[in-house]
Protein backbone atom coordinates (compact mmCIF):
# COMPACT_ATOMS: atom_id res chain seq x y z
CA UNK A 1 0.00 0.00 0.00
CA UNK A 2 2.86 2.60 0.79
CA UNK A 3 6.56 2.75 -0.26
CA UNK A 4 7.68 3.12 2.40
CA UNK A 5 7.75 0.87 5.79
CA UNK A 6 5.01 1.54 8.91
CA UNK A 7 6.10 1.20 12.10
CA UNK A 8 4.73 -0.73 14.61
CA UNK A 9 3.60 2.53 16.62
CA UNK A 10 0.69 3.95 15.10
CA UNK A 11 1.29 7.43 16.50
CA UNK A 12 4.45 6.89 14.65
CA UNK A 13 2.60 5.68 11.39
CA UNK A 14 0.52 8.63 11.20
CA UNK A 15 3.13 10.91 11.53
CA UNK A 16 5.33 8.85 8.88
CA UNK A 17 1.71 9.11 6.71
CA UNK A 18 1.52 12.83 6.80
CA UNK A 19 5.07 13.27 6.07
CA UNK A 20 4.53 11.22 2.98
CA UNK A 21 1.68 12.99 2.42
CA UNK A 22 3.15 16.64 2.94
CA UNK A 23 6.24 15.62 0.40
CA UNK A 24 4.03 14.71 -2.01
CA UNK A 25 2.31 18.00 -1.92
CA UNK A 26 5.10 19.68 -2.15
CA UNK A 27 6.69 17.88 -5.37
CA UNK A 28 3.33 18.30 -6.82
CA UNK A 29 3.49 22.49 -5.74
CA UNK A 30 7.44 22.26 -7.09
CA UNK A 31 6.51 20.35 -10.55
CA UNK A 32 3.67 22.93 -11.24
CA UNK A 33 6.45 26.12 -10.34
CA UNK A 34 8.38 24.49 -12.93
CA UNK A 35 5.71 24.03 -15.71
CA UNK A 36 4.76 27.78 -15.34
CA UNK A 37 8.14 29.05 -14.98
CA UNK A 38 10.18 27.17 -17.70
CA UNK A 39 7.12 26.67 -20.15
CA UNK A 40 3.88 28.70 -19.74
CA UNK A 41 5.10 32.20 -18.75
CA UNK A 42 7.63 32.39 -21.40
CA UNK A 43 4.78 32.00 -24.20
CA UNK A 44 2.98 34.17 -22.75
CA UNK A 45 5.21 36.73 -22.27
CA UNK A 46 5.94 36.39 -25.69
CA UNK A 47 2.44 37.83 -26.95
CA UNK A 48 2.24 40.57 -23.93
CA UNK A 49 1.41 39.33 -20.85
CA UNK A 50 2.60 41.01 -17.90
CA UNK A 51 0.35 40.28 -15.35
CA UNK A 52 -2.18 37.03 -15.15
CA UNK A 53 -5.17 37.08 -12.99
CA UNK A 54 -7.79 34.43 -11.65
CA UNK A 55 -10.81 34.40 -9.27
CA UNK A 56 -11.69 31.48 -7.62
CA UNK A 57 -14.50 30.49 -5.29
CA UNK A 58 -15.60 27.30 -3.57
CA UNK A 59 -18.33 26.22 -0.65
CA UNK A 60 -19.80 22.70 -0.22
CA UNK A 61 -17.21 20.75 -1.29
CA UNK A 62 -16.81 21.85 -4.96
CA UNK A 63 -14.84 24.97 -6.24
CA UNK A 64 -13.28 26.27 -9.33
CA UNK A 65 -11.39 29.05 -11.34
CA UNK A 66 -14.10 31.21 -11.98
CA UNK A 67 -11.97 33.29 -14.99
CA UNK A 68 -8.86 34.19 -15.96
CA UNK A 69 -7.62 37.77 -17.33
CA UNK A 70 -4.61 38.24 -19.05
CA UNK A 71 -3.28 42.29 -18.64
CA UNK A 72 -0.03 43.96 -20.63
CA UNK A 73 2.69 46.14 -19.01
CA UNK A 74 0.12 49.33 -19.33
CA UNK A 75 -2.77 47.06 -17.57
CA UNK A 76 -4.70 46.75 -20.94
CA UNK A 77 -7.00 43.45 -21.23
CA UNK A 78 -4.88 41.04 -23.45
CA UNK A 79 -7.64 38.89 -25.37
CA UNK A 80 -7.03 35.46 -24.56
CA UNK A 81 -7.86 34.21 -28.21
CA UNK A 82 -4.72 35.65 -29.15
CA UNK A 83 -2.43 33.38 -26.63
CA UNK A 84 -1.24 30.09 -27.44
CA UNK A 85 -3.61 27.66 -27.08
CA UNK A 86 -1.62 25.22 -24.99
CA UNK A 87 -0.12 27.01 -22.68
CA UNK A 88 -3.38 28.66 -21.74
CA UNK A 89 -5.02 25.17 -21.62
CA UNK A 90 -2.06 24.17 -19.24
CA UNK A 91 -2.27 27.25 -17.12
CA UNK A 92 -5.41 26.79 -15.08
CA UNK A 93 -4.76 23.08 -14.62
CA UNK A 94 -1.30 24.35 -12.78
CA UNK A 95 -3.09 27.18 -11.04
CA UNK A 96 -5.09 25.00 -9.46
CA UNK A 97 -1.89 23.00 -7.63
CA UNK A 98 -1.46 26.80 -5.76
CA UNK A 99 -4.65 27.65 -4.48
CA UNK A 100 -5.37 27.06 -0.46
CA UNK A 101 -5.98 23.79 0.50
CA UNK A 102 -9.45 23.26 1.11
CA UNK A 103 -10.85 26.00 -0.20
CA UNK A 104 -13.75 24.61 -1.34
CA UNK A 105 -14.67 22.80 1.60
CA UNK A 106 -18.04 23.33 4.20
CA UNK A 107 -18.29 27.24 3.86
CA UNK A 108 -15.43 27.41 1.54
CA UNK A 109 -13.92 30.67 0.72
CA UNK A 110 -13.02 32.68 -2.39
CA UNK A 111 -9.72 34.71 -3.49
CA UNK A 112 -7.50 35.77 -6.28
CA UNK A 113 -4.64 34.46 -7.20
CA UNK A 114 -2.51 37.35 -9.66
CA UNK A 115 1.25 36.00 -11.49
CA UNK A 116 3.29 38.96 -12.67
CA UNK A 117 5.35 37.67 -15.76
CA UNK A 118 8.63 40.23 -14.93
CA UNK A 119 9.22 38.94 -11.22
CA UNK A 120 7.92 36.00 -11.59
CA UNK A 121 5.80 35.98 -8.10
CA UNK A 122 2.36 34.86 -7.77
CA UNK A 123 0.49 36.79 -4.91
CA UNK A 124 -2.64 35.10 -3.03
CA UNK A 125 -5.78 37.32 -1.60
CA UNK A 126 -7.50 35.07 -0.43
CA UNK A 127 -10.98 35.16 1.92
CA UNK A 128 -12.21 32.32 3.88
CA UNK A 129 -15.66 31.85 5.04
CA UNK A 130 -16.59 30.99 8.55
CA UNK A 131 -19.94 30.07 10.25
CA UNK A 132 -19.85 30.98 13.91
CA UNK A 133 -22.00 29.80 16.66
CA UNK A 134 -22.27 31.41 20.11
CA UNK A 135 -24.14 29.42 22.92
CA UNK A 136 -25.42 31.13 25.94
CA UNK A 137 -27.51 29.66 28.56
CA UNK A 138 -30.47 31.97 30.80
CA UNK A 139 -31.94 31.21 33.63
CA UNK A 140 -34.80 32.69 35.70
CA UNK A 141 -36.14 32.26 39.26
CA UNK A 142 -39.96 32.50 39.32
Amino acid sequence: MTDFPLSDDPGETLQQLFAHFHQNEQARLNEAKNRLRDDILPALTKHGVANIEAAYSGYGDSGAIDGIQYRDKAGVRVDRGSLPAPEVDQLENVLYEFLPAGFEINDGGQGTLTIHTQTAKVTIQHQENVTESRDSTQEFTL
